[in-house]
């Protein structure tokens, strides 16, 4: 029963903090980040999540970055946002036409992608790479959707080509425990441990074959979430 309340009233902060960081957003848009935080930070308390964070250091002070996390849950969005990094986000064009929270992720400058066959729409790739290159942090998936069986799922081409056109590192980001909140089918539960690994920036050359690219992220994301999860872990067992 607490579960179920607190999520309740996490929903209810996100949406209110949601509205009234529009605003801010759009006219002051260093306290507009600050709302970010507290969006992250109230979910972090009510669902009494435990967060250890290594790697401080990794995060760029100046100029873009992709910052590239694996996916397992719908917890990694607000756990991320706790950090308190200046954040932009590559989503999906559903959750921009969600009230509250689709407003203010529009007034934030974030990108939208609309699936189809055809993959990422290369319009707002475009328009990634330009916000990277005016020194924007944005967080890309390479998985492209949250894993249902908390194995690594094949990555998308989409964020190292972006780099690769950009001239902006990739940040390998490894989370574990954000799984174990909300498996698949279930209710999410409160009072869970993770941890956050940031890695060092991973610059990929236009001339390095993206097959090459991802082989090389994938090795440095598994490396940061074995540290964790046992030296055996390979990202699908």
């Amino acid at each position: 029963m607490l579960d179920k309340l607190c999520l309740f009233l996490a929903i209810i902060h996100s949406a209110l903090i949601s509205f009234l960081s529009v605003p801010f957003f759009v006219l002051v848009p260093k306290i507009g980040q600050k709302f970010q935080r507290g969006f992250g930070l109230g979910w972090v308390w009510l669902m009494g999540i435990r967060v250890q964070t290594f790697g401080w250091e990794n995060l760029p002070r100046a100029g873009g970055a992709i910052l590239a996390p694996n996916h397992e849950s719908m917890f990694d969005i607000p756990l991320l946002c706790s950090l308190g990094h200046p954040l932009c986000w590559l989503s999906k064009e559903e959750v921009g036409k969600l009230p509250f929270i689709g407003w203010s992720m529009k007034a934030m400058g974030c990108y939208f992608v609309k699936r189809n066959r055809s993959g990422h729409d290369l319009n707002v790739m475009k328009d990634v790479e330009d916000g990277l290159k005016r020194g924007a942090s944005i967080v890309i998936f390479p998985e492209g959707t949250r894993t249902r069986t908390g194995k690594l799922l094949p990555f998308k081409k989409g964020a190292f080509k972006t780099a690769q056109n950009s001239g902006v590192p990739i940040v390998p980001i490894a989370i574990s425990g954000t799984y174990q909140i909300a498996p698949p089918g279930q209710w999410p539960s409160r009072g869970h441990s993770v941890i956050v690994r940031i890695g060092s920036p991973m610059f990929f050359s236009p001339e390095e074959t993206l097959e090459s690219a991802q082989k090389r992220y994938r090795e440095n994301l598994i490396k940061l979430l074995s540290i964790d999860r046992g030296s055996a872990y390979n990202g699908v067992t």
